[in-house]
Parts: C-alpha cells; sequence; structure tokens
C-alpha cells in the first residue's frame, strides 16, 4: 500500500473520529445537558471541556487538520482527478467550518465559562452565564458538526474516485 493512500486513510478517519464526536453532541450530549438546571449545566460543561483536553482526542482533532492538507498535497500530481478535487473541498471545508469555528467560536466561549465561579454564583449568575453561552456555542457547534460531517463525506468519496484522473474500472 502506498504511503499517500496510508495517509489518505488516515485523514478519513480522523475526520470521522471529529465529525462523530460532533454529531455525538449533537444528538445526545447536548439535548441531554439541555434539561439540567443551570448550575448543573454549568457544571458538566466544565467538566466536560476538562476532560476533552487529552492525547485521544487531541490525537483526531489535530489529526484531521494536517492529514487532509498532507492527502490533498500528495495527490497533487493529478490536479485534474476527481479525488484530488474532493480533497481539496474536503481540507478546505474542514479547515474553515471546522477547525476554524472550534478555534474562533466554540473555544473561546469554553474559555469564558471556564472562568465562571460556579460555587459563589447565584442562581441567577448561573442562568444568565447559561443563556449567554449555550446559544452561541450551540450554533458554532452545529456549523462544526455540519462542516465536519460534510468533509467526512467528501473524503469518503476521495476514498472511492480513482486517484488517476479516468474512470474507474467498474466490475461488469
Amino acid at each position: 500500500m502506498q504511503g499517500r493512500t496510508i495517509v489518505l486513510g488516515l485523514a478519513t478517519a480522523t475526520t470521522g473520529l471529529i465529525a462523530g464526536v460532533y454529531y455525538g453532541f449533537s444528538v445526545a450530549v447536548n439535548p441531554g445537558l439541555a434539561r439540567l438546571p443551570a448550575p448543573a449545566y454549568i457544571a458538566a460543561m466544565q467538566a466536560i471541556n476538562e476532560v476533552i483536553v487529552n492525547p485521544l482526542f487531541a490525537a483526531s482533532f489535530f489529526g484531521a487538520p494536517l492529514l487532509l492538507p498532507l492527502a490533498t498535497v500528495l495527490h497533487a500530481g493529478r490536479p485534474h482527478s476527481q479525488r484530488f478535487r474532493l480533497l481539496v473541498a474536503a481540507s478546505g471545508l474542514f479547515l474553515v467550518g471546522s477547525l476554524g469555528v472550534t478555534v474562533g467560536g466554540n473555544i473561546p466561549l469554553n474559555d469564558a465559562l471556564a472562568a465562571f465561579p460556579l460555587a459563589t454564583a447565584t442562581p441567577a449568575a448561573a442562568e444568565a452565564a447559561r443563556v449567554q453561552f449555550a446559544s452561541p456555542w450551540n450554533r458554532w457547534h452545529t456549523v462544526r458538526t455540519l462542516a465536519s460531517t460534510a468533509a467526512l463525506t467528501l473524503a469518503v468519496a476521495a476514498c472511492l474516485a480513482s486517484p488517476t484522473g479516468r474512470p474507474a474500472l467498474t466490475p461488469e
């Protein structure tokens, strides 16, 4: 197996892992957290944001934005191939819509919530902090979920596309 094929597989896998984390938050974690009172919601989000910073998550979180562009560069020798074009689109979409949104939108909100003094806050202050955090965080989260899922779809399509630019042989 060629090195560029391995990189493409790893890029697709790490993109899938991130898309899966975001999808899981969208369909289970966020709706569950929404049912909690403000102090419990804030405590849960603070705890999640602490534990998610770990080597396993970092491998996929940083792997996808490094490996997708690397796979693209490794396939640049055939710039007219469908695989190359799909990888260009996947890389751009992931870098802007997933990584960019996370760094520019979600992480600053996470940092602000981490600084909230939950132990000394009144219930009204906790509710105000939740309102200030939850709506923008969930909007940015939806953007990154859609972007990472679309990037994954493009990466999978790139895996299935002909690397040469010529139509792939189809079995009869």
